[in-house]
């Protein structure tokens, strides 16, 4: 099993909820307004950084997991055409994963 790990602008959360779902994904986890900075920025939530994130965690099968990256993938590239400098706040881990309870 392997753990997706999805952290996103808060604002995408809708968007990729719907996706997550349109793909079979019918158990998650969200963390809504989560605070950071990386290679898009800071995402504070505050006066000079407004954005937040939201982090989306899903356990799936090997193979299922691969389709959905793959998919995220295609969903970064066609929503990163849409913006300037081509640059998308979207990015997926895969961690290994064991469900012990």
């Amino acid at each position: 099993m392997q753990m997706l790990m999805v952290i996103s602008r808060s604002s995408l959360l809708e968007d990729l909820l719907a996706l997550l779902a349109s793909l079979g994904v019918d158990a998650s986890t969200q963390l809504p307004n989560v605070h950071g900075a990386g290679q898009d920025g800071a995402a504070l939530g505050t006066f000079d950084s407004p954005h937040t994130n939201a982090v989306t965690f899903a356990a799936l099968e090997e193979a299922k997991a691969s389709r959905v990256v793959a998919e995220l993938e295609a969903f970064r590239d066609r929503c990163a055409g849409l913006r300037p400098g081509g640059r998308m706040p979207l990015r997926v881990f895969v961690l290994p994963c064991t469900q012990v309870v």
